[in-house]
């Protein structure tokens, strides 16, 4: 009941980050103009939107974790489509492995691959 229901991450262009997440992550969006804003809906919970930001902010102070079943075939995307990987694959106990990256407009998340049991 009180887990996370929804998370904002800025943009500077929603076309750039529409695209960067729909091929890497295969995440829909739903534009919202009125409020420079773009909700995106992943395959698991939870869902948010991208606010529009005219540069990207220096700090941030919450990172997100998008969790994947390989970190290894995503930082190639990431690569791929212009992406900066910050930290390379990094185990974490026997959890299991972390990552973290920039977006093309330098937006820094994590990637997270639980430890097959």
């Amino acid at each position: 009941m009180f887990g996370i229901g929804h998370i904002e991450l800025p943009s500077t262009d929603f076309k750039v980050t529409k695209s960067f997440f729909g091929k890497i992550f295969n995440w829909k969006f739903e534009e919202v103009p009125e409020w420079k804003y773009m909700l995106f809906y992943a395959p698991y919970k939870p869902n948010g939107g991208f606010y529009l930001v005219k540069k990207m902010p220096k700090r941030h102070t919450i990172l997100p974790y998008i969790e994947v079943d390989s970190i290894e075939k995503t930082l190639k995307a990431i690569k791929k489509y212009k992406g900066k990987v910050l930290i390379n694959k990094t185990p974490i106990a026997d959890m299991g492995w972390w990552a973290k990256f920039e977006t093309p407009d330098g937006c820094p998340l994590a990637l997270w691959e639980s430890a097959k049991k």
